[in-house]
């Protein structure tokens, strides 16, 4: 065959993208030789034409318009050369078609024609593949054979499928769901001399939520109240810490704060939606009861008395209402009995939640009972009084101290620091250091400050000439000062070892009308006697307690039960 000497048309055998790949670098050199052929063509014909209407321009405007001849050629120069330029850098690529490929790379497009009329795209198998390697690939992409692409309506064609073959194929990685806030609740027990902002951030609540928190409790029920040991529920809404972070803390949000300050009410401080804190006071729906419990004293009225089933509050008070007639620590035994009634309340579930008063309670010592009721008065006071309408209050206390034992008597003894025998003008009552010491009786305070050998003392004044002495406390009682009125029981001080004194123990002396006497052989007049009207409803008041004991709960069964119980199991 005869070589015609035409160009390629762009016709694509069907080994066209092959034969293109493989003489890459040739087309690319061919392509820059026809271009600057043709720049030099385009050039040398413009510098012909310019040269000619220069000649001519000249010609005519010989003389007296020379000079503005001149500039007008030199324009029309500048102008032709600006045009040539522009074309020579345009006119390879008048025929080229572009395609947007949606591939996350720009594929390379490559002119292999320069011929503005007609031109092909060679585009870069390497640019169209998917980015998802594990993808089938389509029926048609770019590195597949293609059908003809020879004119500009193929290349059209086909360039706007291999677009749609060539986009990337990509996996839609589902985001992780958050992890879903918890609420948290904590039981704290106060410590001794712990606040309540200390607790609270502490357990991991924002300072700030705390103030707000307390802010809002505080015209409710002081946090200075709450006593050592006491229990509070703390609520918290946590969020997990990041989990791109392993050592980042969960984040908390103090959302409630519940205590009961006492036994017939509850407290709830609430975070509201607006991040501000609101205070409710609940009260408990609480009903009245009665318990009774009786047993035989083997070691003391407090160990038997708690092994039968009677609450502590419910024993010192028994220990109160005889202290003005027995001396427990001399004048119980073993075998004595006793028994108490009293009434309680219980919350809706059936449990005790608080002890009442006693109504009656009695102690058989040595054969002989000691029985005493409630009784309220039409002046509206109360007081434990015996069978005959007597009340138990003595003048004076028998022993002004609880728990305590007479470490030495009234009369002539050895001074256990002077070393020389001496009247002791009183009794001692060995007691551990702080144990608390009542006024014997109502009276006045004459003395209440440091006095040799007695260390620190308080001096009362009662009627009938009565005088009573304390001596070697630790302390005095909060506003015991001269001058002073104090009722019976009422706690001046606490058990110590000031002055001259070996251990901690009380020294107590009563004196008549100045004379010291024995204040565990002294008759003292009772208290309040009932009679008339009052006595009539003291003993009504009797009859309907007894009536009212044969169907309470008897706690010393249930006591007894449940050591069975335990034993066993």
């Amino acid at each position: 065959m005869f070589d015609t000497g035409t160009r390629d048309t762009g016709a694509a055998s069907e080994e066209g993208y092959k034969s293109a790949d493989e003489a890459g670098s040739a087309t690319d050199a061919k392509s820059f030789t026809t271009r600057l052929a043709e720049f030099r063509l385009i050039a040398e014909r413009n510098l012909k034409l310019y040269g000619s209407a220069s000649r001519l321009a000249l010609g005519q405007s010989l003389g007296q318009h020379r000079w503005l001849a001149a500039a007008g050629v030199a324009g029309v120069l500048s102008l032709g050369l600006l045009t040539t330029g522009i074309v020579a850098l345009v006119a390879p690529y008048s025929g080229v078609e572009t395609a947007a490929l949606t591939a996350d790379t720009t594929p390379q497009i490559v002119a292999t024609k320069t011929n503005p009329a007609k031109a092909t795209l060679k585009i870069a198998a390497a640019d169209l593949q998917p980015t998802a390697p594990a993808q089938p690939a389509p029926a048609q992409t770019a590195t597949s054979p293609s059908p003809d692409i020879a004119t500009n309506d193929t290349n059209k064609a086909d360039g706007a499928q291999i677009a749609a073959n060539a986009e990337p194929v990509t996996a839609a990685v589902a985001p992780a769901a958050p992890e879903v806030p918890k609420e948290v609740n904590t039981r704290v027990a106060i410590k001794s001399g712990a606040t309540l902002m200390q607790v609270l951030t502490d357990h991991g609540a924002d300072r700030v939520d705390a103030y707000h928190a307390i802010a809002a409790l505080r015209p409710v029920f002081s946090p200075t109240k709450l006593r050592s040991g006491q229990e509070i529920n703390l609520t918290f809404l946590t969020q997990p810490g990041s989990s791109d972070d392993e050592d980042s803390e969960p984040s908390k949000l103090l959302t409630s704060i519940s205590l009961a300050p006492d036994f017939d009410s509850k407290i709830e401080v609430q975070r509201e939606d607006d991040g501000s804190y609101t205070t409710e006071q609940i009260k408990r729906q609480l009903t009245d009861g009665f318990a009774r419990a009786k047993g035989t004293i083997n070691s003391s009225l407090f160990l038997d008395a708690a092994q039968a089933g009677v609450p502590a509050p419910i024993i010192v008070e028994m220990i109160r209402m005889f202290s003005y007639s027995v001396d427990f620590q001399r004048e119980i035994h073993p075998g004595d009995k006793f028994e108490v009634f009293f009434d309680r309340k219980y919350d809706k579930s059936g449990k005790a939640v608080k002890e009442g008063d006693i109504s009656y309670a009695s102690l058989t010592i040595l054969g002989k009972a000691h029985k005493l009721w409630r009784y309220k008065m039409a002046d509206g006071g109360w007081d434990y009084f015996d069978e005959k309408g007597r009340s138990m209050k003595k003048f004076l206390m028998k022993t002004p101290v609880d728990g305590a034992r007479i470490s030495s008597g009234f009369g002539m003894r050895k001074h256990p620091i002077l070393g020389y025998t001496k009247f002791h003008e009183g009794v001692d009552f060995a007691a551990p250091k702080g144990t608390p010491i009542y006024a014997a009786g109502n009276g006045k305070v004459e003395i209440a400050g440091w006095v040799r050998g007695y260390g620190n003392f308080v001096r009362l004044k009662h009627a009938n000439g009565y005088e009573t002495g304390y001596g070697h406390m630790s302390a005095f009682a909060k506003g015991i000062h001269p001058g002073v009125r104090v009722h019976q029981g009422e706690v001046i001080g606490y058990v110590g070892s000031t002055g001259r004194s070996t251990g901690p123990h009380l020294h107590y002396e009563i004196s008549i009308h100045g004379k010291k006497v024995n204040p565990l052989g002294i008759k003292v007049p009772t208290g309040t006697q009932l009679a008339g009207k009052d006595l009539k409803n003291y003993q009504a008041t009797r009859s309907h307690i007894m009536q009212e004991m044969a169907s309470a709960t008897d706690l010393t069964q249930l006591a007894q039960a449940d050591t069975g119980a335990k034993t066993n199991n």
